[in-house]
This record gives structure tokens, sequence and C-alpha cells, in this order.
């Protein structure tokens, strides 16, 4: 999910948001222990067996950005192959992916970057279609390809509660660490590996001053960090919209 616009909203507002979090945590904390030693075993007697056919809801943040790739931690399902086509095949085809693209590209025609592209019609196009392939080659490696092979999770896995410092050091480590299909976690080869199949492939229409090993390995670099503001949002992101709209 490209979420960067939402960054600056999200650093202004965190430590705020959390040290409210955190107090009321610690003022429930001896309540709901008892509690749920008390209630625990009637609640899950109570409680309905989930069926394995039911699919994770995805409520949009803000109503707009696409929430696909992010899974609960509590309740999140291991993903088959085709489960994880299918979770690859909605993301890139979500009119906010493909919008984020189109403004991308708008901004690129902008700044003339690159110039080899030129200006006009032409030269957006262009920058439209050397976008759309990057977003479609990067979901295809990185959400479906390599985590099938490699047996390992495409999506993040949203803490929602607990300590801001757990959960931020969770959100930042995400792009080296993953979860694995058995369970437990590894390093991140899926998305390593399909990082750099991604930026490898775009040699294939960027200009020529773009394309080579060392630029390839650039764009891989500089992924890093995007990626890492990507989980920031995708963990705190309802905490944000909740702090903004009042949503429950």
């Amino acid at each position: 999910m490209r979420a960067t616009l939402l960054f600056i909203l999200l650093l202004s507002l965190l430590a705020s948001v959390f040290r409210a979090q955190e107090s009321a945590g610690t003022q429930a904390e001896g309540t709901s222990a008892v509690s749920r030693e008390q209630y625990a075993p009637a609640a899950q007697q109570a409680a309905p067996a989930k069926s394995p056919q039911l699919e994770e809801k995805h409520p949009r943040l803000f109503w707009v950005l696409p929430t696909y790739t992010v899974a609960d931690s509590k309740s999140a399902r291991p993903l088959t192959a085709h489960g994880k086509l299918r979770l690859f095949v909605k993301n890139e085809t979500d009119p906010f992916t493909i919008g984020w693209v189109a403004f991308e590209a708008g901004i690129a025609q902008a700044n003339n970057n690159p110039s080899e592209y030129g200006q006009g019609a032409a030269g957006y196009s262009k920058r439209f279609g050397a976008g759309l392939a990057d977003e479609t080659s990067a979901g295809f490696f990185g959400t479906f390809l390599f985590p099938s092979v490699l047996h390992q999770d495409p999506r993040y896995y949203r803490l929602g509660a607990g300590s801001f410092q757990k959960r931020l050091g969770h959100a930042l480590i995400r792009p080296v660490l993953t979860h694995k299909d058995s369970g437990g976690r590894a390093l991140n080869w899926s998305g390593i590996l399909g990082g750099i199949a991604a930026s490898g492939l775009s040699n294939a229409y960027y200009p020529e001053g773009d394309r080579g090993v060392r630029a390839t390995f650039s764009r891989v670099a500089m992924s890093i960090p995007f990626s890492m503001i990507d989980e920031l949002v995708n963990e705190f992101g309802p905490d944000l919209e909740r702090k903004i709209v009042g949503k429950r």
C-alpha cells in the first residue's frame, strides 16, 4: 500500500495517541486480567467456531486506502498460493492503486523525470506505463511468486495493541523479517528477492541512463525506507483514523 501522504500526519499525532492509550491500558490492566480469568471459560463455550472459509474483512483506511495486505495478528490464517494470487490481483487492480500510479506519473511529468520520456501526452503515457509496470511487477514477485515458492506470508501482521515501542519496532522490522506459512518468522527473502526482481525487470523499459546493476540495486535500497513508512501506516493508521474522525 502506498501511504506516504499520511506520514506527516502520522508522526504529528502518534505521540498523543499512544500517551492516552498506554495510560488507559495501565489503569484497566488489573480489572481486565481478573475479568478474563473469571469469564474466559464461558466466553470460549459461547463463541462460535470460526469457519476456515471465512475471509478477513479489509475496511479502507480513511475510506480510501486499501488494506488487503494487512492481517490481524490475532486471527490471521495462512494463505495458500491461490490466496496469494488473489491478494496480488485485488491489490493491483484496486482503483486507488491505479490512481496513485497516475498521480505519480503526473508528478514525474511536471518534473520532467526522466527527461528521456519527453513531454505531452506521449511522455505522460510512457511515465504512466512504466509506473504501472513497476507496481504490477513488484506485486507479482513480492506478493505472489516468491511468497508462494518460499512459503512466506506477504501480509503485514498488525498488532493493534500493546506498547508504542513494541508496535513501532514490529512495523520497522517488517521489511527484514516476515511470517512463514508454517508459523514463526524468517528473513524476508520473498520481499528482498521480489524487490530485486522487479527492479531488474524495469531495465527492460527504463531509459538507458536508468539501467544497469548499480541503478537496479540503488532502486532496491531506496525502496526500503518507503516500505517502512507503509508498514508504520499499516500499524498505526487505524489509530490515526480514530484520532481524526472519531471512528470506533
